[in-house]
């Protein structure tokens, strides 16, 4: 029977209780969870790639402005979001990538950002840096101290920076990039390209015009001097996209644009945002999330059949 309201007039409908799901099979049961699940990580996996990201800060490189282990979330809308990707087993880098597009951004990363991008050499590996050059700039370095286009860059608050030793000019670090360029100390005058620019292969150092037709998806050939795109010979290629140069504010504890290259802009990820905290290393990170996804699992799979075989339980006990 139909409840009255206190009008004594109108009959308020009944609300019917949702019933519970049921299905003919153990089997039928798990393939459900499996779609369901399936479907809740996709939406995750998609959510992670294009909104957010998370990166725990491996190394020392950003010491003391970011600290080894601390957990940091980007912000990927604010240089230009990504669609999903990046397909890798969780906590590894064993993966594959996906063709994608990046999408504008609310501006692109100028000097002095702190910027979330994908290692060059490893895009299964994401890194946190200091953007320092940016396209069609100049970054020298002189007795440590950075130089862009000619004035200097002052160092950032929390950086770690030991000028009580610095390296001569005449020391040459053979890991430097491109090779022969200084050392990390004594960094010669190097240019960042931006899109459009139109590199002189005849005079370019090799290894910097092969680094960038490389990140801009040419492959390429050299040989007796000579360089080769699609078989033939060319003396002059235009740049297709702008291009960083990352450092890290430890810089004698860093491997970054001095000693493999430059970022091109669509490895760019995000930026991170002020809410950073060291609250756990990678292995405890790791161990949460696995302990999380085994809870979940289990509620999943096997708390309704508990809770029957309880049910039965106490219904033998009752009668």
């Amino acid at each position: 029977m139909a409840e009255i309201d206190k009008g004594g007039q109108t009959p308020l409908k009944t609300r019917k209780k949702r019933e519970k799901r049921t299905f003919a099979s153990k089997k039928e049961k798990v393939i459900y969870e499996i779609k369901s699940w399936t479907i809740i990580i996709l939406a995750v996996w998609i959510i992670r790639t294009m909104i957010f990201c998370n990166y725990i800060i491996p190394t020392g490189s950003m010491e003391n402005t970011m600290m080894t282990g601390t957990f940091v979330i980007g912000n990927q809308f604010y240089y230009g979001a990504q669609t999903p990707h990046k397909v890798a087993i969780p906590f590894t880098q064993i993966g594959f990538m996906l063709p994608h597009v990046k999408l504008p951004g609310i501006r692109k990363p100028k000097t002095g950002d702190i910027v979330i991008f994908e290692y060059p050499q490893n895009r299964m590996l994401d890194y946190v840096k200091r953007c320092i050059g940016t396209p069609g700039s100049t970054v020298e370095i002189r007795d440590k101290r950075v130089y862009v286009d000619g004035q200097l860059f002052e160092d950032p608050p929390n950086a770690n920076i030991n000028y009580n030793y610095i390296r001569p000019e005449n020391n040459i670090n053979p890991q430097i990039w491109p090779p022969g360029n200084g050392n990390q100390d004594q960094y010669r005058a190097l240019y960042i390209p931006k899109k459009g620019d139109v590199i002189n292969l005849d005079s370019a150092h090799p290894d910097y015009a092969y680094n960038i037709m490389t990140l801009d998806g040419q492959k390429v050939g050299y040989q007796f001097g000579n360089w080769y795109l699609q078989g033939k010979r060319i003396r002059q290629y235009k740049v297709k996209q702008d291009f960083y140069f990352m450092m890290g504010d430890y810089r004698d504890n860093s491997a970054d644009s001095r000693f493999w290259g430059l970022v091109p802009y669509k490895y760019i990820k995000g930026k991170p945002t002020a809410v950073q905290f060291l609250l756990w290393d990678k292995t405890w990170k790791k161990i949460l999330v696995i302990s999380g996804m085994a809870l979940l699992l289990f509620y999943a799979f096997f708390w309704d059949s508990i809770k029957a075989k309880r049910k039965d339980k106490q219904e033998k006990a009752g009668q």
